[in-house]
């Protein structure tokens, strides 16, 4: 039995599901539901502070902390606020650090000291509780989502003398991927030791591959796209790529998701006379994604910067070959036998590579596709690899 058994962890995402907006950081809360189905006894916390705008919206916004058992089956304690002060750094910072450890005193009242707590992302969680855990004594891993990494001068000096301070105290310090972890170590080169990667899980029994798909694409070939539609996505280049191939190939598009940019969508898709051939999705729960992409032949990333591509591996789980920008993310998860890298911010070489997946896509083998994420991707691996960096602490 391992010595971690029944083992105490706070999970302290720095950004989480809330009322106000409950689909933001979704993945956070996956990853706290794999944890729990291992050997560890979890605790969710979360503080949340809202942008000053959404100040209209404070009669949904809990005023103070409130603790319910995820259908999961674990426990969540968070609280929500609006960031009173948007345009003084040193300002959100205090408040965020004052909800941050109020919080954190309420669930050691609640649940005891824990064991081990695992930050998901510097900032600003892990900055903000990093005294507090020295304080206590308390061991603390830290595993890294922001784009501001990859980004050039991504953070202010003060968030990188935060994330100094907290990489000072953590055990360990976890990349999403190959990329990533490089770009950690070449601005953060005193904690290289700690750092190690450990790839975000894909649930495999969730997304599963359809096996009744024919090996050669049944005309029209579908593609599909999913995300927040947000600048950094670049969901206007793909629509003109798209746009390009419909010109002489037979194909379909479907995207995926909601933001501010839909409007900005719906107008181009209309400017380009692609209202037949381009569906607007919305968002859809993970068991309708599933659906979604068991119809189509290829996923298409077309963003400027991710950390990781989480949908990419959604997609590789249920089979489907994937064209992606080399942004980040995709040059870590994608291969010759799992898909196309073209150019970021490129539309020309999007949709020449567009063109390339119609044309070669009887040489990708879903199988084999699926089963390299299950090797590399599966929930067991990710559990795993959480445990055994605990399991290096010594307390």
């Amino acid at each position: 039995m391992s010595v971690l058994n029944g083992m105490k962890l706070f999970i302290i995402p720095s950004w989480y599901p809330t009322k106000l907006y409950p689909k933001s950081g979704s993945f956070f809360r996956e990853r706290a539901q794999i944890l729990h189905q291992s050997e560890f006894k979890i605790h969710v916390i979360n503080s949340t502070i809202h942008p000053l705008q959404d100040i209209v919206k404070q009669s949904k916004i809990l005023k103070n902390s409130t603790e319910f058992i995820d259908k999961f089956g674990f426990s969540t304690l968070q609280i929500e606020a609006i960031n009173t002060a948007p345009k003084y750094e040193n300002g959100a910072f205090s408040q965020q650090k004052k909800n941050w450890n109020n919080l954190f005193q309420n669930a050691i009242e609640k649940y005891d000291v824990p064991d081990y707590v695992l930050i998901y992302s510097s900032i600003w969680a892990g900055v903000s509780l990093v005294e507090t855990l020295q304080e206590m004594n308390i061991p603390m891993g830290v595993s890294e989502h922001m784009k501001e990494f990859i980004l050039p001068n991504g953070f202010t000096k003060k968030q990188l003398d935060g994330i100094q301070r907290c990489y000072n105290h953590a055990s360990f310090i976890a990349a999403t991927s190959k990329p990533l972890l490089e770009k950690m170590k070449s601005q953060f080169p005193d904690f290289q030791t700690k750092m190690t990667l450990i790839p975000n899980p894909v649930d495999t029994n969730l997304f599963k591959s359809n096996n009744n798909k024919p090996k050669k694409a049944i005309t029209p070939f579908h593609f599909i796209a999913c995300g927040l539609f947000r600048h950094e996505k670049e969901f206007p280049n793909l629509i003109n790529a798209f746009s390009q191939v419909a010109k002489t190939n037979d194909c379909l598009l479907t995207l995926v998701g909601e933001g501010q940019q839909e409007n900005l969508l719906r107008k181009l898709v209309e400017k380009l006379n692609l209202e037949k051939r381009v569906t607007f999705s919305g968002y859809l729960p993970p068991i309708k994604l599933v659906e979604e992409m068991t119809k189509s032949h290829a996923l298409v990333l077309s963003s400027s910067v991710e950390t990781f591509g989480m949908v990419i591996v959604e997609a590789m789980a249920c089979g489907l070959p994937v064209v992606a920008t080399r942004c980040g993310g995709p040059e870590f998860t994608i291969h010759e036998k799992t898909g196309i890298l073209v150019e970021p911010n490129n539309v020309n070489s999007l949709a020449n590579g567009m063109v390339k997946m119609i044309i070669q896509y009887s040489n990708f083998d879903s199988n084999e596709i699926r089963n390299y994420t299950i090797e590399k991707f599966s929930t067991i691996a990710y559990a795993n690899s959480i445990k055994n960096q605990f399991l290096k602490i010594k307390i």
